[in-house]
């Protein structure tokens, strides 16, 4: 989403008046001040989808340009093909805009989100559109193993990205110099054994670097049939071979993607028919 040339000037001068109207006040007083009015600001942008308007709380610059859902259009063309009973499992879910989309389209939607500053806005989010009982959203990762480990966070941003689960390294070798938050994973076969969630019709892979961890992780869950496709962000030729081995071999075959489909690792492989 493109930002107007005038918002960082008007949010400067904005915060200069709220400095400069609270110097009277105690240090404490102060901060209270400003908690007020971050509270009333309320910042929420409704995007008007082709489903209906979708919600989406913006506390800070990522959200609000995750909001316009122009990013990855080949990924919306994806779920907007999902039939009517589908659901849909969002590894990766950051502040929740795909699993939003499917949410509104009418799908049972599980959200997979590790970080906990990215957690907050998704459960915001699908409180602000009242989603609550077609969205389930866990705040634990997904990996080839189920642990208690490390996410490793490259920035504490609301909406970053770019964190790793258990690897003291992103795919841009961000998160091993970043913030250490202890997290819960599963694998996507443990989590299915363990817990009575919705089977996955399709599930979006899109976690910063593991993707292959939870590919393997998902061995008996890729052969049932139940499943239809699989949308993963690859960006290496390795992985990519990696995981398309691991999918060919569970019954799928890759999708060639089309021109201007956006984010260029993201491939997905649809069960043979």
């Amino acid at each position: 989403m493109s930002r107007p040339e005038a918002a960082p000037i008007v949010a400067r001068l904005a915060v200069a008046l709220i400095d400069l109207l609270s110097k009277p006040l105690g240090a404490r007083a102060r901060v209270f001040t400003k908690a007020l009015i971050m509270e009333r600001l309320n910042p929420v942008w409704v995007n008007e989808t082709r489903f209906g308007p979708i919600a989406f709380y913006c506390p800070a610059t990522w959200p609000y340009s995750r909001s316009d859902m122009a990013k990855e259009p080949g990924t919306t063309r994806w779920i907007e093909s999902f039939a009517e009973a589908d659901a849909f499992w969002d590894l990766g879910a950051n502040v929740g805009v795909f699993s939003l989309l499917a949410a509104k389209k009418g799908h049972r939607v599980l959200a997979f989100e590790p970080a906990a500053v990215n957690y907050f806005v998704l459960a915001k989010n699908v409180a602000l559109n009242a989603f609550d009982e077609r969205v389930t959203f866990l705040n634990i990762a997904l990996s080839d193993t189920s642990c208690l480990n490390i996410l490793h966070m490259s920035n504490l941003d609301i909406g970053g990205a770019q964190h790793s689960f258990a690897i003291a390294d992103s795919k841009e070798g961000k998160a091993a110099r970043g913030f250490k938050q202890a997290c819960l994973g599963y694998s996507i076969d443990d989590l299915l054994k363990v817990h009575n969630l919705p089977f996955p019709s399709h599930i979006k892979i899109d976690v910063d670097g593991i993707e292959d961890r939870i590919v393997a992780g998902a061995k008996a869950t890729l052969r049932d049939p139940r499943l239809k496709s699989v949308l993963v962000e690859i960006n290496s030729d390795a992985a990519h071979a990696l995981i398309s081995r691991e999918l060919e071999q569970a019954g799928f075959i890759w999708v060639k993607p089309s021109r201007g489909d956006g984010s260029r690792g993201n491939q997905i492989f649809r069960r043979k028919e």
